[in-house]
């Protein structure tokens, strides 16, 4: 199967694509360009632009070479035809030529547009037919945005928007949580990290939630130090 280079000015035709394939995931420009165009990586379509495949490869925590799918997406009128296992043909010889130790598909790393694969889903059985083992359980939730909680005693929650507290949040997720540190950067960036505190003098980070870094409305990185676990942070 043929498949071409798509840049970043493609991204409109990624969008209709993604409408016709899955237009309950409602994703927009901007978050197609994060998650496909900002990261090392490629998107490939087949000359029609019925089949487009996004891959990318970094490092992870352990310092592995991983390769990532970030997007698999088969228009309506040419599925079951074979297309998804080419797709996933060239991704997979795009990351062995990068010495990629292993491919994932879903989110392993930064920026992804989600945890990963839905259960009894096509991409799922794809997967599975052709030898991929499941890496990891996921669930997802929701909650109305009006929804609030207090605080546990002794714990401060608010946004990191002052220098202080952004410099705090930096800090703690470099050293601490390194894996979601360049989400947690670009959560700062947009104002949508929100960061737990301990302490009044010199205020110590024992969480770190953010939302909206690649799509809008979703939650994460949300983490809670040990120390502070089980408490209601």
């Amino acid at each position: 199967m043929e498949l071409v280079p798509w840049g970043a000015d493609r991204v409109d035709d990624l969008v209709d694509l993604m409408l016709r394939a899955a237009a309950d995931e409602d994703l927009t420009p901007d978050e197609l360009l994060t998650a496909c165009h900002e990261r090392s990586g490629i998107v490939m379509a087949t000359p029609d632009g019925e089949s487009v495949i996004a891959v990318g490869v970094d490092r992870d925590v352990e310092g592995d070479l991983i390769a990532s799918v970030r997007l698999i997406a088969v228009g309506p009128r040419v599925q079951r035809t074979g297309r998804g296992a080419g797709l996933l043909d060239h991704a997979e010889q795009w990351a062995a030529e990068r010495g990629a130790q292993r491919i994932h598909v879903g989110g392993e790393l930064s920026f992804s547009l989600w945890p990963g694969v839905p259960a009894e889903s096509p991409i799922a059985a794809l997967c599975s037919g052709r030898g991929y083992e499941t890496h990891e359980f996921w669930q997802s939730y929701d909650v109305a945005t009006s929804f609030r909680a207090e605080p546990p005693t002794g714990i401060t929650i608010r946004r990191a928007v002052h220098d202080e507290d952004v410099t705090r949040v930096l800090l703690a997720a470099t050293s601490g949580w390194p894996r979601s540190a360049d989400e947690i950067a670009r959560a700062l960036e947009h104002g949508t990290c929100h960061v737990a505190l301990r302490g009044d003098s010199d205020p110590v980070v024992v969480g770190i939630g953010c939302h909206s870094i690649t799509r809008a409305g979703w939650t994460g990185p949300l983490i809670v130090d040990e120390s502070a676990r089980r408490r209601g942070v």
